[in-house]
């Protein structure tokens, strides 16, 4: 039954991965990017967008918005920038100071609205200052991820380690000057365990994450935190996106993790999934020798185990911008973790003579898996500047069963048990239980 329930988990998967284009990689040089909307959130297509000489307004590069009003200029080479945005029925648009170089290789401009012909406003222009990729104010600290050449070919947990205060371990757990951060994701809480965390933390490409955010000085409702870390999605590309991941290693381990996400107008989808496998095994000895005033014996031991492991991961997010004020948010994510470990162990004695003695044999095993279901909404109204209200329900469900077995044997020199002083021991666990805080 439970490779049957992975088993469609990773057909699911693969399912679903097939909407996505798969378009990622490394470009040279410098990019801007960004997408046209109208004033009731409709994309332009067919724009003319001019990349400009920032020194004498040359026209160095021109190209038009696709149909769903996105526009990608690569291959920049260094140096300072205009950018002239025009179409039929529209004012036309203008941003200065684009700056590319070392300190800077790419710009994402997010969604811009062009206002209609008919408007009696001046055309607009926007100066883009350049700024550093962290910002710091009030003791927190913001990693502009979406600005940075590294977010393209990464993933989440990668970004995570490029922002100072923020430190992994080998096993992946995070911590914020020595202690546990709470981790969110735009603004909501994210309640895994580490494991879980980190599998959905590497299925999250680095292209879709706008900035990161470290609190040293949580909000009110975080006070009780030592500190936050908030992962803030883009919200501005319209249409569907897509990556696909795939990894392997020497010792039976592989992965495949993806992304999926579509937008249109006030209705956004984001689909993560993760699965990973891994299968370790190993053996080893040692040879104790005890010398005693008058004998010398020895204590041998040889062991060999093998442990396995199987972790799907499944995260769905949808927004709806529901009138200008208000929005609705929906999250429900999926862990589990399904585990097999063996260990075995021969034990044996030998006397002055290297005759063995004592032969026993102990065998420890485990097996078990684990689930993890949770949803959360949230209600979000947004009244004036520095006022805001949020109503978050969460659900959660987890379902845990183990089983532990420790069987040790006396043997003769053959092999065979003796049938004395053998100790067997078999543990079961089960937990089931379902949370809805309040």
């Amino acid at each position: 039954m439970r490779m049957r329930f992975y088993l469609q988990g990773f057909l699911l998967l693969i399912g679903l991965l097939g909407f996505s284009a798969i378009i990622w990689g490394q470009e040279s040089g410098g990019r801007i990017q960004g997408s046209l909307q109208d004033s009731m959130h409709q994309p332009i297509a067919g724009a003319t967008i001019r990349l400009l000489a920032g020194k004498d307004s040359t026209v160095l590069r021109a190209l038009q918005s696709n149909t769903q009003g996105e526009f990608n200029l690569e291959g920049i080479a260094d140096g300072s920038f205009r950018l002239w945005i025009s179409v039929v029925g529209f004012r036309p648009f203008r941003i200065d100071s684009l700056l590319i170089g070392t300190e800077r290789r790419s710009y994402s401009l997010g969604v811009i609205t062009l206002m209609p012909s008919r408007s009696t406003q001046l055309d607009p222009v926007v100066i883009v200052a350049d700024r550093s990729l962290m910002q710091s104010k009030d003791g927190n600290l913001t990693f502009l991820a979406g600005d940075s050449p590294l977010a393209a070919g990464s993933n989440a947990s990668d970004l995570l380690t490029q922002v100072p205060l923020v430190n992994k371990d080998a096993d992946g757990k995070m911590t914020v000057r020595g202690k546990e951060p709470k981790i969110l994701i735009d603004d909501k809480p994210v309640e895994l365990n580490m494991q879980q965390l980190q599998d959905l933390l590497e299925s999250m490409p680095g292209s879709s994450i706008e900035k990161i955010e470290v609190m040293t000085n949580p909000p009110p409702q975080y006070a009780q935190e030592s500190s936050v870390i908030n992962i803030v999605t883009r919200k501005g590309r319209v249409g569907k996106t897509g990556r696909l991941a795939l990894a392997a290693g020497t010792r039976r381990e592989w992965s495949a993790s993806g992304q999926f996400t579509y937008r249109k107008n006030q209705f956004s989808l984001q689909l993560n999934a993760g699965y990973s496998q891994n299968r370790y095994a190993g053996d080893g000895y040692s040879n104790r020798t005890n010398s005693y005033t008058d004998s010398t014996n020895q204590f041998n031991t040889v062991n060999d185990y093998v442990n396995q492991t199987t972790r799907p991961s499944l995260r769905a997010q949808l927004d709806y911008d529901w009138k200008k004020k208000h929005t609705i948010n929906l999250v429900m994510q999926y862990n589990g973790n399904e585990f097999d470990n063996s260990n075995t162990t021969f034990f044996s004695n030998i006397n002055k003579h290297g005759e063995r003695w004592r032969f026993s044999q102990r065998n420890i095993g485990s097996v078990g898996e684990n689930k993890n279901l949770s949803a959360t909404a949230t209600y979000t109204w947004r009244g004036k500047p520095g006022e805001t209200l949020r109503i978050i329900g969460q659900w959660n469900t987890s379902d845990n069963s183990n089983l532990r077995e420790f069987d040790q044997s006396f043997l003769f020199n053959n092999g065979l048990p003796t049938g004395q002083d053998s100790l067997s021991t078999k543990i079961i666990s089960h937990e089931c239980s379902v949370g809805i805080p309040d």
